[in-house]
């Protein structure tokens, strides 16, 4: 038996139009899709501008995934008052097989799902997860491909918002 550190997403081709993927020091591609919350709402990054977003890219058959959803939660929890803001991108092919992931780890911060991989295409994340940190201008600041550690995320996160 083995177990795989990280997650291969499903192939997803070239950003529309030739478009460049999310890297770092780049603007953030666009970001808005309708919640997994329901009731006709829609998550938009654009909205979050002057605060420092993550943005995880998971997957309900991602167990890496599942195993920091939780400490997302708290790190969110943690520095929302300070002006974080975190924003999920499920790359499942079924919303209802997101829906039910949420069910067995429930977040509070908002959830897009990506029907279409529009979104996948867009930003091209190399492997399930990937979390984007998305600086204050808007700007890509890192890239993390694969598990988090969550020490140096804190400490990164911490430092820039203007606390260390």
């Amino acid at each position: 038996m083995f177990l795989l550190s990280a997650c291969e997403p499903k192939p997803a081709s070239q950003a529309p139009g030739g478009a460049a993927p999310a890297t770092a020091e780049a603007p953030a591609p666009a970001l808005a899709g309708p919640s997994l919350a329901g009731a006709g709402t829609t998550v938009d990054l654009a909205a979050m501008r002057g605060k420092l977003v993550l943005v995880d890219f998971w997957a309900s058959w991602c167990e890496p995934c599942r195993r920091e959803m939780p400490e997302l939660e708290a790190l969110y929890k943690r520095h929302q008052a300070s002006g974080l803001e975190l924003i999920g991108v499920s790359m499942d092919e079924a919303r209802g097989d997101a829906e039910a992931f949420l069910r067995d780890v429930p977040v509070s911060f908002p959830m897009i799902f990506d029907e279409g991989q529009a979104l996948a295409k867009s930003w091209s994340p190399p492997k399930m997860p990937t979390l984007y940190v998305v600086d204050q201008d808007g700007k890509v600041a890192k890239v993390i491909a694969g598990e988090v550690k969550f020490a140096e995320l804190e400490a990164e996160v911490t430092q820039r918002l203007g606390g260390g």
